[in-house]
């Protein structure tokens, strides 16, 4: 979006079960710890749970982790008794406490406590613990049922994390587990995939399943397994995942660095909890855009938010190069506040800005006003489908002027100028914008360039009824 005024110059997870790659989500990530490859020994970073793109953060340190778990926000990990915190900006632990020697087989969590299994006694019983996040000090809570695990065993138990209900798969079979009693129920098998040991993870709404190096969504009613990518990047094996963005997902519609722009990147944590969020960048044609920042020139960045802190960050490109333009989507493990900042320089000098809040949810129907120099901007979210969409124009009196339809492949962006857009010389009023599937959209007034400012957001429910 080139808003020069008349200028046309085209910026272990568990949820709802979704068991087919056309549901997955573009933001769709978490925290993963993997097994040693090359120098790098229990690598840590995060994962495109879809793709299985994995990106290092740093490594946690020589010898055995049982997973990850999450409470309070805070990722932690396990390793011979003692429970640590991760720090994953930078994969730095902190030891929180416990006792050496009492090693948990499998290590999880739900959205309301931590939880370990161990054998108990001297009949070694398979019992489930839990753990407390501030001491590391454990509570045997029962046994898990000799039944299904065996005393001295359980090797091939895996206890899942991000869901309200916890979940255990063992030796190829789904149970959910009474985090009352310790007792375990068998809910369903993952026999037809072979899947002794698997790492189970409830993100943005969907559980997924991490076997070897394979990431698949399984369905919680039946325990069958669809895989659909491995890892690359980074770790051959899957160790543990952590939930990253929750629901807390923050969409930006239009980026815009060079040609005389920077955009700044906003997010303020206003709760009293840390709160990471990871933010990934779009081209237009739905590739990774690398965009100058104090990080580096990136296209994914993470961001680690004490209580009360925040980020605004702004981008460091050159002012005369071509301009650069995108959108972009992030994930936050909390709620925060979001933005984005578009600033235009002359000379070296900021002659205008304009602050736009993140949207929340993608839809199908936008309305604002309009005249000839808006820009307008749209990204399709979705990673599978392509976006059929139509920007109409109406003057003051309510006539339609035009129309004009956009195709944006998945992960695909799109920005102009409305009156070039639809070849109207000189108009005021308001425009519509209607798409096949959700899409997120903006709009900046640039009547007085270079003066400009962000209009209403202008998203509407998929339902609202809509002017002819």
């Amino acid at each position: 979006m080139n808003i020069h005024k008349h200028t046309a110059i085209s910026l272990l997870s568990i949820g709802i079960m979704a068991s087919f790659v056309s549901n997955l989500k573009a933001d769709d990530y978490a925290y993963m710890l993997g097994a040693q490859y090359g120098a790098n020994t229990s690598p840590f970073g995060t994962v495109d749970l879809n793709s299985g793109a994995f990106t290092l953060i740093g490594n946690l340190g020589p010898g055995g982790y049982t997973g990850l778990a999450v409470a309070n926000g805070v990722v932690y990990t396990e390793q011979n008794g003692i429970l640590f915190s991760v720090n994953t900006s930078n994969a730095s632990l902190t030891q929180i406490g416990g006792i050496t020697g009492n090693n948990m087989a499998t290590f999880g969590s739900t959205t309301t406590g931590l939880y370990g299994f161990a054998g108990l006694g001297s009949q070694s019983v398979a019992t489930l613990f839990s753990i407390n996040p501030q001491t590391g000090a454990i509570t045997a809570i029962g046994p898990i049922g000799s039944n299904i695990i065996g005393n001295g065993q359980g090797s091939y138990a895996r206890l899942s994390v991000g869901s309200s209900t916890l979940y255990m798969e063992n030796n190829s079979n789904l149970y959910t587990i009474n985090t009352a009693t310790g007792a375990a129920t068998q809910v369903g098998t993952m026999d037809s995939n072979g899947y002794l040991t698997s790492v189970l993870l409830l993100e943005n709404g969907t559980y997924y399943d991490g076997a070897g190096p394979v990431f698949g969504t399984i369905n919680i009613a039946t325990g069958q397994i669809t895989p659909h990518s491995s890892v690359f990047g980074g770790p051959g094996s899957i160790v543990g995942l952590a939930p990253l963005s929750s629901s807390n997902n923050y969409y930006f519609s239009q980026l815009a660095v060079g040609g005389g722009f920077q955009t700044t990147l906003t997010y303020f944590n206003y709760s009293p909890q840390t709160v990471t969020c990871v933010t990934n960048f779009y081209s237009d044609q739905g590739t990774p855009l690398a965009i100058p920042f104090s990080q580096g020139t990136i296209s994914t960045r993470t961001d680690v938010l004490a209580p009360g802190g925040s980020i605004h960050d702004q981008s460091a490109a050159s002012l005369s190069a071509a301009v650069s333009q995108g959108w972009a989507q992030g994930g936050c493990s909390g709620p925060v506040q979001a933005s984005v900042l578009y600033r235009f320089y002359q000379a070296g000098v900021a002659t205008g800005e304009a602050s736009v809040a993140a949207e929340t949810a993608p839809t199908t129907e936008f309305a604002t006003f309009a005249q000839t120099a808006t820009g307008v901007a749209y990204a399709n979210p979705s990673t599978t489908q392509s976006a059929t969409i139509t920007i109409t124009a109406y003057n003051a009196a309510g006539a339609k002027l035009g129309s004009q339809v956009v195709t944006l492949g998945p992960l695909a962006h799109g920005a102009a100028n409305v009156g070039p857009l639809l070849g109207l010389s000189n108009f005021t009023g308001g425009i519509k914008i209607t798409s096949t599937i959700p899409i997120i959209s903006l709009s900046l007034n640039a009547e007085a360039f270079p003066v400009f400012s962000s209009l209403p957001a202008g998203d509407l429910p998929g339902s609202t009824q809509l002017v002819p």
